[in-house]
């Protein structure tokens, strides 16, 4: 009986394989002229001197602070904002904390710091005109009692109640939030130097 294999031909295995190098060839030139060649060195990041740090940024714009009047009433969301505050001085300066009123009437502590001079301290006396831009940032209840009578502040207390749980009338509300007790004005010493008046007295309210 004659001997009759089937013998695969080699022929068709090379066509198939070098189709499919093609075609993955294919696949990876289109993907660098779509995506970019990472290996390409144009596209390798770049450090120190050669990023070029700088050329295309934006120009830097300073910061314009806030009327204070502008903010009530202040929220946490006021935390750190730079402010301008206009107003009065109401008592000297204690280790560079003072009272201050402001140009709608809410009172609230101002801070300077650090410490400045002397002579930049003289322009916080009682009566004594306010403009300068500071930070808005908060302060404990605790810590505010102390300071309130270390600067001998009066801050208004709710009268007796007639009955057990009533809460005060919106007349006392309205002048209880005329004094801010959460927040101070955080006052750098060149910001004084800067934008400090001088000279000049707002009448009393």
């Amino acid at each position: 009986m004659p001997d009759i294999r089937l013998v695969r031909r080699q022929g068709s295995q090379i066509w198939i394989w070098s189709g499919v190098l093609a075609a993955i060839g294919l696949s990876v030139w289109a993907a660098a002229f779509i995506f970019g060649d990472p290996t390409d060195p144009a596209e390798q990041p770049r450090v120190g001197a050669a990023a070029q740090f700088g050329a295309e940024r934006a120009q830097v714009l300073p910061m314009e602070p806030v009327p204070f009047a502008s903010l009530t009433p202040l929220s946490r969301g006021d935390l750190g904002r730079l402010v301008r505050f206009s107003g009065v001085a109401e008592t000297s300066p204690v280790r560079g904390n003072v009272w201050v009123r402001a140009s709608d009437g809410r009172r609230i502590l101002m801070r300077l710091e650090p410490l400045p001079p002397e002579g930049v301290l003289a322009n916080f006396r009682p009566g004594r005109s306010i403009q300068v831009d500071g930070y808005l940032q908060n302060i404990s209840r605790a810590e505010f009692i102390a300071w309130a009578d270390s600067l001998g502040i009066s801050i208004p207390r709710p009268p007796p109640a007639p009955r057990f749980g009533q809460l005060p009338g919106p007349e006392f509300a309205r002048i209880d939030a005329l004094f801010i007790r959460d927040f101070y004005i955080s006052v750098r010493p060149e910001a004084l130097q800067r934008e400090a008046q001088p000279a000049g007295t707002a009448p009393q309210s």
